[in-house]
């Protein structure tokens, strides 16, 4: 779940969130629909939904039927996550408290590349291993801290290239300043929930 560089901070994506009920992803999906969820205590990185792993774990005492989470589920996600870390301190993190994360999409528009193509220089940095390792995998994704994706980025210069890479200032203006609302900063849904959006 989480790469191979550790953060002091443990998130949930939907998988892993519905994983704290022993639940399939597709429950965080359906506790949205329902409106017993939402993303006003997540982080939204490349349309995706993050929460920590706290908001996770008081979640069931908010529904209408108390569910229990499964504190087994949640340790070791503290451990891989945040080694060295109490779950105390795990859970007592909230969504205001997090420092800018980026995934795939935020690092593409930092440097100019249109998010829907792939095959750029972010991607082919990704595929041949020359990024900076992902802080977290989860639900599928990588994310990082921003400042080791703007290290991942100082690695990419290090390699010839064509092109120069920059850095686009605004955009890294905005992601530091949590007020980013380009590609990746609004929820992908699906389905019929897309359609009330």
């Amino acid at each position: 779940m989480a790469g191979a560089a550790k953060s002091p901070l443990v998130l949930v994506g939907a998988q892993e969130f519905a994983g704290v009920y022993d639940g399939p992803a597709r429950n965080t999906a359906q506790w949205i629909q329902r409106g017993v969820l939402g993303y006003d205590e997540a982080v939204i990185v490349s349309g995706r939904a993050y929460w920590p792993i706290g908001v996770a774990v008081q979640f069931g005492e908010a529904t209408e039927r108390k569910k229990v989470p499964n504190m087994e589920f949640v340790e070791k996600l503290v451990a891989e996550q945040a080694p060295g870390r109490s779950v105390k301190a795990a859970l007592a993190v909230r969504a205001g408290d997090l420092p800018p994360i980026v995934g795939s999409q935020e690092i593409m528009v930092l440097v100019g590349e249109d998010p829907a193509t792939a095959g750029g220089p972010f991607s082919k940095a990704m595929k041949d291993g020359v990024f900076t390792e992902p802080d977290w995998r989860l639900s599928g994704s990588p994310l990082w801290l921003l400042p080791n994706a703007l290290a991942g980025l100082d690695r990419m210069r290090e390699r010839p290239r064509s092109r120069p890479l920059e850095v686009i200032p605004a955009v890294l203006e905005s992601l530091e300043g949590g007020t980013y609302d380009g590609p990746g900063s609004q929820v992908i849904t699906r389905g019929r929930q897309s359609a009330e959006s």
